[in-house]
C-alpha cells in the first residue's frame, strides 16, 4: 500500500510523536510518504520519504492548491492520512484538480469540534470522549500506541522523584501542579519535561513559590522513557486531553501515575488514581492526592501493576494494524 501522511509541524509534542511512530511502523511493510517540515527528519527512519511542505500557506489560494494537486498526482497514494484539520482542508481542496479522488483519513487528537473535519472520508478518534467530536462521514475509535524502547535508569539523587510530561501550555495545567506542590508535606524533586509558550510564566511561578530547588523545567528530551522509568510518580494535570501519549508512555515505563479526572483517565487507571482539577483548578485536592500517594506509595505501585499488565493494548504495532485495516475499507 502507498500511504501519505500529512503533519503541520509546530513543535515536537504528542501529535507529532504519534504521526512519526505510526509512519515508522507502517514503513516496515508499506511505502510511506510524509508531507511535513525538515525539522521532523531526525525522528524518521530511512524508509519514510519526507517531503518538505509548508502547511502555513493560504489553503484557499488556487495556485498553491494546484501545485499541491500536482504533488499528489506524482506520489499517487492509495490513502491520505491527515493529523490536523488545516491539512485535511488542503488535501480536500487540492483534489479539485485531480481526475481521481484519493480517500482521506483524519485523526481527531483532542476533544474539540472542527466543522471542516467532516471533509474526511473516515474520522479516527483516539479516545471515547474524542469520538464525540469526530464528525467525518464515518467515525471509529483507535487508541494511540507507543513504540517500546528498553529504558535506562538515570540514577536520580535520593528523593521522592516525580515527573510530568507535556507542552508548556495552559491546557496542561502545570501552573496548578506547581501551586499544589507548594502545599505538600513531604520532600520531593519534580521534573517537568517539555517546551512551550508558558516557560517564562512557569519559571516566575516556581521562583515566587520558592520551589527553584525542587521543581525543574527540564525542556525537551528524546529519552522520556528513561525519565519515566527512573521516577517514582508521574503526574498528568491536564485540563483537556484526547488520549494522552504521556499517559500511555507512563503505563509502559512508569511505577505509578495520578491524573486529572478528564477524558477516559478514570476508566484506564481506576478511581484511586484520578483527582478533580478541571472545573475549579483545585490545588488543594491535588496536594491532598500527592500526600496520599506518598504516604501509601507501595500500595499505589501494587495497584498500578494491574494497569501495566494491559500495556500491550497500547502498542504501536496494534495501533498501526488497526489503521491499516481502516484504510482498506476506503480503498
Amino acid at each position: 500500500m502507498k500511504i501519505l501522511h500529512t503533519l503541520h509541524w509546530i513543535q515536537f509534542a504528542g501529535t507529532e510523536k504519534v504521526c512519526v511512530d505510526l509512519c515508522n511502523e507502517m514503513s516496515n511493510d508499506h511505502q510511506l510518504y510524509l508531507l511535513s517540515q525538515e525539522n521532523i527528519r531526525p525522528y524518521l527512519n530511512d524508509k519514510v520519504e519526507l517531503i518538505d511542505f509548508n502547511f502555513d500557506k493560504n489553503r484557499y489560494n488556487p495556485l498553491f492548491l494546484y501545485q499541491t494537486a500536482q504533488l499528489l498526482e506524482k506520489i499517487s497514494p492509495d490513502i491520505i492520512h491527515c493529523h490536523n484539520t488545516k491539512e485535511l482542508e488542503v488535501m480536500k481542496y487540492a483534489q479539485v484538480f485531480l481526475s481521481k479522488k484519493i480517500p482521506i483519513v483524519g485523526t481527531r487528537h483532542n476533544p474539540i469540534l472542527k466543522k471542516k473535519f467532516s471533509y474526511a472520508d473516515l474520522g479516527v478518534a483516539v479516545s471515547p470522549e474524542t469520538l464525540e467530536y469526530t464528525n467525518a462521514k464515518t467515525n471509529l475509535l483507535i487508541t494511540n500506541g507507543v513504540k517500546y524502547k528498553n529504558p535506562t535508569d538515570l540514577s536520580f539523587p535520593p528523593s521522592f522523584n516525580m515527573i510530568a510530561v507535556g507542552r508548556l501550555a495552559k491546557v496542561k495545567g502545570f501552573d496548578v501542579l506547581i501551586k499544589a506542590l507548594s502545599k505538600v508535606d513531604f520532600d520531593f524533586k519534580m521534573r517537568i519535561i517539555g517546551e512551550g509558550e508558558l516557560k517564562k510564566e512557569l519559571e516566575d511561578l516556581i521562583q515566587s513559590l520558592d520551589l527553584q530547588n525542587k521543581v525543574e523545567l527540564v525542556g525537551f528530551v528524546k529519552n522520556v522513557n528513561d525519565y519515566l522509568y527512573s521516577s517514582d510518580l508521574q503526574i498528568i494535570s491536564s485540563l483537556e486531553e484526547g488520549l494522552s501519549l504521556a499517559l500511555i508512555e507512563g503505563i509502559f515505563y512508569g511505577k505509578a501515575i495520578i491524573a486529572s479526572d478528564i477524558a477516559n483517565h478514570k476508566e484506564l487507571l481506576g478511581e484511586r488514581f484520578v483527582f478533580d482539577i478541571e472545573k475549579s483548578n483545585n490545588t488543594e485536592q491535588l496536594a491532598q492526592k500527592l500526600n496520599e500517594v506518598h504516604e501509601n506509595y507501595q500500595e499505589f505501585v501494587d495497584l498500578f501493576s494491574h494497569v501495566k499488565a494491559r500495556k500491550e493494548d497500547f502498542s504501536i504495532e496494534k495501533m498501526a494494524e488497526s489503521y491499516l485495516e481502516a484504510y482498506q475499507t476506503l480503498i
